[in-house]
């Protein structure tokens, strides 16, 4: 436990920074390469699906995962089906 108010300690003040999950860095990245195969910029997914910019970029980059309900809303602006969001390796 105490480990645990030691990291969250140590991230606070900037010494060390979150481990980014594996999964939202891998689904991050097929959301990229399926817009881009669809040459659809961030600023149009992002008003299809109701969201800013700056958030399209954070799921990119593997900084947030989707919740479902996002996962069905960037299929469907991106026309293809959710499974197609999660590549092979996952």
């Amino acid at each position: 436990m105490h480990m645990v108010k030691l990291f969250a300690i140590l991230v606070l003040i900037g010494f060390m920074k979150p481990q980014k999950a594996y999964e939202a860095i891998v689904i991050g990245h097929q959301i990229r390469y399926l817009r881009r195969v669809k040459d659809m910029s961030q600023k149009t997914l992002a008003s299809k699906i109701g969201v800013s910019v700056g958030w399209i970029g954070r799921i990119e980059r593997g900084l947030y995962l989707p919740n479902l309900k996002l996962l069905f809303k960037i299929a469907k602006a991106l026309q293809v089906k959710v499974k197609d969001l999660f590549p092979a390796e996952l």
